[in-house]
C-alpha cells in the first residue's frame, strides 16, 4: 500500500509561552505607555508655556478636577447638614422680692431722690452765688462749671482781702435776707427756684424754701408778702401772669407745710421794678428774684 501525494502533513502544536514571559510583556508594554504618556505631558507644558492660549476658559482636566473635588466635599458637608439643635438664649432671671424687701428699697430710692434734689438745689445756689446760670447742662458739668468759676476766683481775689462783718445784709448761698425794724425781708433768685419761664418748681426749690419755714415759725400769725419779679425779655403782659403765678406757687407751698394761721399775700411785678438795668445776662438774672416779706 503505497501514500498518496496528497495527504497533508500534520504539524505538532507550537508550545505556550511561559507565564513570566506574558507578565514581563504586560510590564512592558505599561511601562512604555506610562513613559510616552508623561513624555507627552511635558511636551505640552512647554508648549502651553511657550504659547499660551488667548482662551479664559480652565481646560478640561482642570474642571474635572475642581468638579471632582466639589462632589467630595457635598459629600463631606452631608453628615453635618443636620440642623443643629437650637438653644434658648440665656435670660437675666427676675428676682422675686418680698414685699418688705420691695418697701425697703423704694425707701431707699426715695432717699437718692432727695438727696439728688439737695445737690440740685445747692449747685443752683452756687450759681446764682457766682452770677452763672446753666439750667440746661447736666449736673455733672454744671459742677465742673463752678469749679472752674471757683478757680478763677481765688486766683483773682488778692489773700489778703477779708469781707468786712455788717450786720445787714445777710447772704446764704440761695437768698439774701434785710433785716427790718420789725420783720424780714428774703429776695430768693427765681432761676434757683423755678424751670426756665414757668411757675413749676425745680426739685430743689423745697431745700432752699424750707429755710424760711424755721423764719416763719419766729413769727406766729405774721402777714406773708411774696412778690415776684421777673426781666424785660418778652412781652410785658406776659411778664406780669408769669411772675404772679410764681409767687402763687411760693405761697402754695409754704403755707401747705407751715399752715394757715398767717396772712398770705401774692403780688405779681413782671418787668416793673428791676433792681438794676436789663443791659447785660448778669443783670437779667439778678431782676429775676422773689421777694418774701415778712411783718408781725
Amino acid at each position: 500500500m503505497t501514500k498518496s501525494p496528497q495527504a497533508k502533513t500534520i504539524r505538532p502544536p507550537k508550545p505556550r509561552p511561559p507565564i513570566s514571559v506574558i507578565l514581563l510583556s504586560i510590564l512592558f508594554r505599561l511601562l512604555l505607555l506610562g513613559v510616552g504618556s508623561g513624555f507627552a505631558w511635558v511636551i505640552g507644558m512647554a508648549i502651553a508655556q511657550v504659547y499660551p492660549s488667548s482662551r479664559l476658559q480652565p481646560p478640561l482636566v482642570e474642571k474635572l478636577f475642581d468638579r471632582g473635588q466639589e462632589t467630595g466635599n457635598s459629600y463631606q458637608l452631608s453628615p453635618s447638614s443636620e440642623s443643629t439643635p437650637s438653644f434658648p438664649s440665656p435670660t437675666t432671671p427676675q428676682v422675686q422680692l418680698t414685699s418688705s424687701e420691695r418697701q425697703q428699697l423704694q425707701t431707699q430710692l426715695q432717699e437718692l431722690q432727695e438727696q439728688l434734689n439737695t445737690l440740685i438745689g445747692r449747685t443752683a445756689a452756687l450759681e446764682t452765688q457766682l452770677g452763672i446760670s446753666r439750667p440746661s447742662e447736666t449736673l455733672e458739668k454744671r459742677l465742673q462749671i463752678v469749679d472752674r468759676q471757683l478757680s478763677l476766683t481765688d486766683e483773682t481775689v488778692p489773700l489778703s482781702a477779708t469781707p468786712s462783718p455788717t450786720p445787714t445784709p445777710t447772704s446764704t448761698p440761695a437768698q439774701t435776707r434785710f433785716r427790718a425794724s420789725q420783720g424780714l425781708v428774703v429776695t430768693l433768685p427765681s432761676d434757683v427756684l423755678f424751670e426756665t419761664n414757668t411757675n413749676s418748681l425745680r426739685p430743689g426749690a423745697s431745700v432752699i424754701l424750707d429755710t424760711l419755714i424755721a423764719d416763719l415759725e419766729n413769727y406766729k400769725g405774721a402777714s406773708v408778702r411774696v412778690a415776684a419779679h421777673t426781666d424785660d425779655t418778652g412781652k410785658a403782659q406776659d411778664n406780669l401772669s408769669l411772675s404772679l403765678q410764681q409767687a402763687e406757687a411760693i405761697v402754695a407751698y409754704l403755707s401747705t407745710a407751715i399752715g394757715s394761721e398767717y396772712h398770705w399775700v401774692a403780688i405779681g411785678y413782671g418787668e416793673g421794678q428791676p433792681t438794676v438795668e436789663n443791659d447785660s445776662t448778669t443783670n437779667k438774672q439778678l431782676n429775676r428774684r422773689v421777694e418774701v416779706a415778712i411783718a408781725p
